[in-house]
């Protein structure tokens, strides 16, 4: 049960975008590992969740949108800036630091930490009236240089302060620039660079000291209310963006003229709705515009200018992008190049050029690679890439030759680990829309053999680290005698089709489970065949989920014979759901065709309630839940419970949606890889606290074997549970 299922599907980005902050950092010895040490390889070894929970980020795993940049490239074309992290679970803190990078030196392309030190910086959303709500996911850094190129300026949190930083390229300890009263949230520099215009809601503080005033009198339960995340009323969305310069040399500060707020806006000649904007030193602009606006989501296609700001639209078919592509001129500033989908499923990444205003685009490079980010170096792109078995790195694309060389990889030890191979397979659903997955094969297949599998949900672009919210590690798995099958889930739209509006698609989506239905059709279609190929024992089948990837746990618990045990974070869906997330986010639930509380729903509840159909649930449940959403667990597990089903409800302080907590990630690493050995395996934990589960585990499977028993007499032909 979350906020993202309220809404219909939008990038995970934006549903899980924000992270409390860690408290001072360690810097100088504690953030020795923050770089590798090497590239030497040491004897392969088993990957670890370990391995997995120390591995070295740029930037937040789901980045935030196209106006947020996980790095920069330097006014000269010589070096790249970018915000490098580090988990450790041992101290459940984070080495945070801002890097350059030198593009063009080949022998010693090592990264220089320009600034050690901070905090992972909260992003919140502005929604359903509140000022700030939190899902669990850091906001990315986004330095910028200086017009010169000899100093970059970064947000930097710090004691719970978000602020302007400067780090210069000739080494010294940054510098604090801005001294606002609230956070920082957004920033630019003036064209002599003399000056910084920064974004901040100064207002916030004084709503949350009205509602400590409040508290003297009670809180009335209104708009404000998000029960499941505590009594206090989430703050009003009341304070307005203000805007500030601030004098980079004398720190002096006074409020922005009309000419400079407009620096935050869209730019003149790009349409309501615009992403992806890019422009050239004369002044022609490309972007991202949508089109067919009638539907939700509309279509997008590549735009830009030509003289006199002259709007030009590609109307050819590989035109059409979605919201989140980027757009690039060449060095030349005559051709245009972006980025698109396409492909089975659009499962492969493409780069076309345009000139403006002549012949249809031409495709230059195509992968199944993610990029999660490029800028142009010349006629090239610089980008970070991340593949199936390789975390996220730099690398340098030549568009003429569609080469890419590496760059900068932040974690070269992985190659010294054993990791499953990776194949990837196709699909269609029963409407004929496209499906794909990846099967990661366990560490030291034998063919003939039939092995236990894991399906994790429901993203698969990128790096297969631990699936949407990162809870299920998969090369761990891999290196534990398991199949993993990481999917992609269909689109709503793929499903039900376009609408209207996002909310005509939603109600499509959840009328009879229609939606629902199918993404557990999916699955099961691409898990019998893998069982069809002798591949995977079909009474050994694991599911995951986080999120919406919880929902289709839930939903297999009830109407799919297929699985044996499953994992699920975000759970549940539940009748008495209106009494826990308030007011305001209850109708929007209403809209999109789920019942009220006090609605007579009975057949609805009969396909998606754990509480009123405990005795069917089909597998054991686990549940690790972040402390402000295990109230939404709890009807759920309380009836599971109660039933003698197999459920067991880990709740953990200070978490969102997303967990961020070092500590916390490994350690539901490592309950998620023990709860599947346990129940599709057989095998049992040997440290202390995993045996004390186990042991609980094991009275679990003795009455569930049991109630199945009982079961099986009143219901002839059922089924006992291997």
């Amino acid at each position: 049960m979350s906020l993202s299922k309220a809404i219909a599907p939008v990038t995970f980005g934006f549903l899980c975008a924000a992270c409390a902050s860690t408290g001072a950092l360690a810097q100088g010895e504690q953030c020795g590992s923050l770089l590798p040490a090497g590239t030497q390889i040491a004897s392969p070894r088993s990957l670890t969740a370990e391995d997995l929970t120390g591995l070295r980020d740029i930037g937040p795993l789901y980045p935030a949108g196209s106006d947020r940049n996980l790095f920069s490239v330097s006014p000269d074309g010589r070096w790249l800036a970018f915000e490098i992290h580090r988990a450790n679970s041992e101290k459940n803190d984070y080495c945070v630091a801002l890097a350059v990078l030198p593009i063009a030196r080949v022998d010693d392309r090592a990264p220089q930490l320009l600034d050690i030190g901070g905090e992972l910086i909260p992003a919140t959303f502005r929604q359903y009236g509140w000022a700030a709500l939190p899902s669990g996911m850091p906001m990315p850094v986004s330095p910028r240089w200086s017009p010169e190129g000899r100093w970059i300026a970064f947000l930097k949190r710090e004691h719970g302060s978000t602020q302007v930083w400067r780090a210069d390229l000739s080494g010294g300890k940054g510098k604090q620039i801005t001294r606002s009263s609230g956070d920082v949230e957004d920033f630019r520099f003036t064209g002599d660079g003399r000056t910084i215009l920064f974004a901040t809601r100064p207002g916030l503080a004084a709503a949350e000291k009205a509602i400590d005033r409040e508290s003297l009198g009670g809180w009335r339960f209104d708009a404000r209310a998000y029960p499941v995340r505590g009594a206090r009323p989430q703050t009003p969305d009341v304070a307005p963006v203000q805007y500030f310069a601030v004098d980079v040399a004398t720190g002096d500060q006074r409020p922005v003229t009309k000419e400079e707020a407009a620096e935050f806006g869209p730019m003149p000649v790009t349409p309501s709705g615009a992403t992806s904007v890019s422009m050239t030193k004369d002044g022609r602009t490309a972007w991202v515009e949508p089109t067919e606006t009638q539907w939700s989501p509309p279509r997008s296609r590549v735009a830009a200018t030509l003289g006199a700001n002259r709007r030009v639209l590609c109307m050819f078919e590989n035109c059409v992008v979605d919201s989140s592509s980027m757009t690039w001129w060449s060095g030349d500033g005559r051709k245009l190049r972006y980025m698109r989908r396409e492909g089975w499923g659009e499962s492969q990444t493409a780069i076309y050029e345009w000139i403006p205003g002549t012949a249809e685009p031409r495709r230059l490079y195509r992968t199944e690679d993610a990029l999660i980010e490029c800028h142009p170096i010349k006629d090239d792109l610089i980008c970070l890439r991340e593949q199936s078995r390789r975390p996220r790195h730099f690398v340098r694309i030549d568009l003429s030759n569609g080469r890419a060389s590496v760059l900068f990889d932040p974690n070269p030890e992985l190659s010294s680990l054993t990791l499953g191979n990776v194949e990837r397979l196709h699909w269609s659903i029963a409407t004929g829309a496209e499906a794909y997955g990846d099967l990661v094969y366990p560490v030291g297949f034998q063919q003939g053999r039939r092995y236990p599998l894991i399906v994790v949900q429901y993203r698969t672009r990128g790096f297969l680290r631990g699936g949407v919210g990162d809870e299920f590690p998969i090369q761990a798995f891999a290196n534990r005698g398991y199949f993993v099958l990481s999917v992609e889930n269909p689109s709503y739209e793929a499903i039900v089709g376009r609408h209207k509006t996002q909310i005509e698609t939603s109600q499509a989506f959840n009328r009879d489970f229609v939606g629902r239905a199918s993404v557990v059709a999916s699955i099961e279609q691409a898990v019998r065949t893998l069982i069809s190929r002798g591949l995977v024992d079909e009474h050994r089948v694991g599911i995951t989920g986080l999120s919406d990837g919880s929902s289709t746990v839930q939903f297999a618990a009830l109407n799919s014979t297929l699985f044996a045990a499953g994992s699920a974070t975000g759970c549940c869906w539940e009748p008495t759901q209106d009494a826990l997330i308030g007011p305001v986010i209850a109708d929007h639930f209403h809209q999109v065709g789920w019942p009220g509380i006090d609605d007579d729903a009975t057949e609805f509840w009969s396909r998606m309630s754990l509480s009123r159909n405990a005795g069917r649930v089909a597998f054991p449940i686990l549940m690790q839940a972040a402390d402000n959403e295990y109230l939404f667990a709890l009807q759920s597990y309380t009836a599971l419970s109660r039933a003698g089903v197999p459920v067991d409800l880990f709740v953990f302080a200070g978490e969102d949606h997303v967990k961020w907590q070092p500590a916390h990630r490994l350690a539901v690493y490592r309950r998620n890889l023990a709860w599947f050995d346990f129940w599709l395996r057989g095998l049992l934990p040997s440290d202390p606290i995993g045996q004390a589960e186990a042991a609980r585990w094991l009275t679990m499977r003795g009455q569930d074997a049991s109630r199945l028993e009982v079961r099986r007499q009143s219901q002839p032909g059922t089924e006992q549970r291997p």
